[in-house]
This record gives C-alpha cells, sequence and structure tokens, in this order.
C-alpha cells in the first residue's frame, strides 16, 4: 500500500477517529473533574540593595552579581526552618489539636512539633528570583485558596521578622561585647588620669603649662638680677669715691647750699681782712661762721656718704638675694624639664586610652542604634490574595493534550486496522495486488480507459 491507500482509509474510517478521540476528550475530562484542585498563591518582596545604612551611612549591595547573590541567599532563608517555624507559630498550628495527634502517629518525635509542622509548610512554597529586578516571590500551593493566601502572606511576614531579628541579634550581642569593654577601657583611663595626675602633684607640676610659667619667671629673674647686678655695681662704685669728692656728695643739694654759703663768707672774710685787718672782731666772727659753715658741711657730705654706703650694701643685698632665686628657680626648671619627659610618657598614656575609650563609645552608640533599628530593607510589597482559578490541573491543556492524543490515537488505530486488514481504495493499489491494468473507473462521475499501460480520459 502507498501513502495514498492509506489516506483514503482514514478518510473511510473517519469516523472512528472521531470516536477515539471523543473518546480520549471524555476520559481527560472526566481524569480533570476527578483530579484534585491546587491553587497558588503569591506575595512579593521588594529589596532595596541600595539603601544605605541609616546608622552607619555605609552603602548596599551594588552590581548584578551581587544581587542575584543576595537574593539567592535570602531565597534561602526564606525556604529555612527558622521562617517556617515563625510561621507555624503566628498561625497557631503548634496548637492545632489535629497537627499535634498526626504529630504524636509520626513516630518523629525525635524533632520538635514546630520543626516538624515547618517542614510540611515550606514543601509547597516555591521562591521565584529575576535577574532583572530586585523581587522575589514567594508562590504557595494549596487546595484551600484562602489558605494558600494565608500562608504566603505568613511566610512574607515571618521572613521580614525574621530578616530583622538576624540583623538586631547580632548587633545586640555586640552591644553587650562593647559594654564589657567601655567599661575596662573607662577603668584604663581613670588609672592613666589617676598615675599622671599623682605624677603631678609629685612634681610640683599641678596646672596647665606649669612648665612654661616657671620658664617665665626664671626669666624675669635673670632679669632683675642683671638689673640689681648693676645698680649694686653704680653703688659700690660710688661707695668707694672718697667722701670729699664723692660725686653724690656733690650732687647734694645741701652740700651745694653749705658750698655757696661758705663761699660766700669767705669772699667777706677777704674784705674785711683788707679793711679792718685780720684782729678785727668782725673778722674773727666771720671766720667762726666759715669754721660753722664748713662742720655743717662735713657732718652733710658724711650723711651722704653713709647713705650712700647704705644704698650700696643694699643693693649688694638684694644682688645676692636676687641670685639665690635665680639658682633655685633655675634648680627648679631643670627638675621640670627632667620630668616632662616622664609626664609625656604619662599624657600619652592618658590621650590613647581616652582615644580607645571615645572609640568605643562611639562603636557602643552605633550597635545600640542597630539593635532597636525598626526595619530592614526588604519590605512586602504585594500581600497574597485567594485565587479564583486552581493553578492544577491545567484544564486547557489537559484538553488540548486530550483532542492530540485522540486525534493521534484514532488515527494509529484506523492505520493498524488498514494495515490488518488491507482493501483496495485507489486504481495503483488494485494495479498492484492483482498485477493487471485498470480500464475504467466508474466510481468518481468519469470514465478512465487505459490500455497497455497508457490511460484515456473521456
Amino acid at each position: 500500500m502507498n501513502v495514498w491507500d492509506y489516506l483514503e482509509s482514514l478518510k473511510s474510517r473517519w469516523r472512528l477517529v472521531a470516536l477515539v478521540a471523543l473518546a480520549c476528550i471524555l476520559a481527560v475530562a472526566i481524569w480533570t473533574w476527578q483530579s484534585p484542585r491546587t491553587y497558588t498563591a503569591s506575595a512579593t518582596l521588594l529589596f532595596d540593595l541600595q539603601q544605605s545604612d541609616p546608622v552607619a551611612g555605609g552603602k548596599g549591595g551594588g552590581g548584578d552579581k551581587s544581587a542575584a547573590s543576595v537574593l539567592g541567599t535570602q531565597a534561602d532563608i526564606i525556604r529555612s526552618g527558622v521562617v517556617a517555624q515563625r510561621v507555624a507559630q503566628q498561625l497557631g498550628y503548634d496548637r492545632d489539636p489535629d497537627l499535634i495527634q498526626r504529630y504524636r502517629e509520626s513516630g518523629e518525635q525525635r524533632i520538635g512539633l514546630r520543626e516538624w509542622i515547618g517542614r510540611r509548610l515550606v514543601a509547597p512554597l516555591e521562591v521565584v528570583t529575576t535577574r532583572s529586578t530586585n523581587v522575589l516571590s514567594l508562590n504557595y500551593q494549596n487546595a484551600d485558596p484562602e489558605k494558600a493566601a494565608q500562608l504566603a502572606t505568613a511566610f512574607a511576614q515571618a521572613y521580614v521578622q525574621t530578616q530583622l531579628q538576624l540583623r538586631i541579634d547580632p548587633a545586640r550581642v555586640y552591644s553587650q561585647w562593647f559594654q564589657s569593654q567601655i567599661n575596662e577601657a573607662r577603668d584604663r583611663l581613670e588609672q592613666a588620669q589617676r598615675r599622671l595626675s599623682s605624677f603631678q602633684q609629685a612634681r610640683g607640676l599641678v596646672g596647665a603649662g606649669r612648665f612654661d610659667i616657671e620658664q617665665a619667671q626664671l626669666s624675669e629673674l635673670s632679669q632683675q638680677m642683671t638689673t640689681a647686678q648693676a645698680e649694686a655695681a653704680q653703688a659700690r662704685a660710688r661707695a668707694n669715691t672718697s667722701a670729699g669728692s664723692s660725686s653724690s656728695a656733690q650732687q647734694s643739694a645741701v652740700v651745694q647750699g653749705l658750698d655757696t654759703q661758705i663761699a660766700a663768707k669767705s669772699g667777706e672774710l677777704q674784705q674785711l681782712r683788707q679793711s679792718l685787718g685780720p684782729n678785727h672782731p668782725m673778722v674773727v666772727a666771720a671766720q667762726a661762721q666759715i669754721a660753722e659753715l664748713r662742720a655743717r658741711r662735713g657732718q652733710a657730705v658724711g650723711t651722704v656718704v653713709d647713705a650712700v654706703r647704705t644704698d650700696s650694701a643694699a643693693a649688694s643685698a638684694r644682688e645676692a638675694n636676687l641670685r639665690g632665686l635665680v639658682a633655685a628657680q633655675r634648680e627648679r626648671v631643670l627638675r621640670l624639664a627632667s620630668a616632662q619627659d616622664e609626664m609625656a610618657v604619662l599624657q600619652r598614656d592618658v590621650d590613647s586610652s581616652r582615644a580607645a575609650y571615645d572609640a568605643v563609645t562611639a562603636r557602643l552608640n552605633e550597635v545600640r542604634l542597630q539593635s532597636e533599628i525598626p526595619q530592614t530593607n526588604v519590605s512586602i510589597l504585594d500581600r497574597a490574595t485567594a485565587p479564583t482559578l486552581p493553578s492544577s490541573p491545567n484544564v486547557p491543556l489537559r484538553l488540548l493534550l486530550g483532542i492530540v492524543g485522540g486525534v493521534f490515537a484514532g488515527v494509529m488505530l484506523a492505520l493498524f486496522l488498514e494495515w490488518r486488514r488491507p482493501r483496495v481504495r485507489t486504481i495503483d493499489g488494485f494495479e498492484r495486488a492483482t498485477g493487471l491494468p485498470v480500464l475504467a473507473d466508474l466510481s468518481r462521475g468519469s470514465v478512465h480507459v487505459g490500455f497497455a499501460g497508457k490511460e484515456a480520459s473521456a
């Protein structure tokens, strides 16, 4: 048989093909009708991977590879037992008597009730990630559409809470650790400050800039001593000069007044001697007055000389006193200078302890804020709603497969029957079966006449 014979056989057996196809479609319809329906509810989560840390100010993850890795990790967390157990607790499944009884009959008491329930809750969950967005879809399948929507939303909420807890719990642990560290840092700072204070009190370095103050005092005393030395030298020079020619005595107003009176009286005495003679009473009286004036001048000069000597002694004493003060101040400055290095070491200890204390305090405040942060960079974009159509079984797909399969089964059955019991349906088939040429075909409304392998049509 050739292809045209099989095609003619299919045409003649089209009722059989249609009957088989209808039978298959009916079987698929009955199978679909009896199949349990499964509904799929979807909730979506949005991840802001570029969100900055509100506490530390850092940036989130960047490129596509990083985003895919982050979303893949979060998908694994959503499917983890921790999230499933939180869902079981929030929905009260761990208090359901039927589930508790099934748990006892399961013989799996080696694991906890919530873990046992969580393993069964997470099985129908599907987390779908996409490469071009930062959105995760949580698809949950269940025979009850309301329950499917409830579980999908519950998994989304439980994941957000778990993500927040995963961020807060380490911060709280670090907060406690930093609290212990800040106590130790405070103790070290206080000890360093006590050592520095004790050293300053022992060395007389109490007060800010004490060394500079002592240096300024030394400089001032040195200047005073220099001035005192000059004054003492001048006083000694005046004191060492003879009393009569002392410049201090010559500069005295009393001595100068007496010298003037003596000069005037001497002039009068000379005139009296020339006019009255040397033995005249007036001459004698003038001589007595001059002698009295000279005596008074000698007393005045002596007084001035004594004053000069007293000033010289006072200046020498002041010089000696200032020299002692300068020596003592210089020794004090030298002691302070030698103590400056030790104090600098102690001051560096205080500064380093204070810097460590400030750093630990700043980090403690940061982790405390992180432990109290109200949300993370993930939020629920869409909550699941109860679906109206089942996701399984897929009725259009099953009907299409039933039609295609029925037609294919009918065709195969017709071809099989034609192969088992072939019939002559075409001229070529008749000639091949009998080996005789066909002279005429009267079944088509036209006459075909053939002779010696040639055919004519009328």
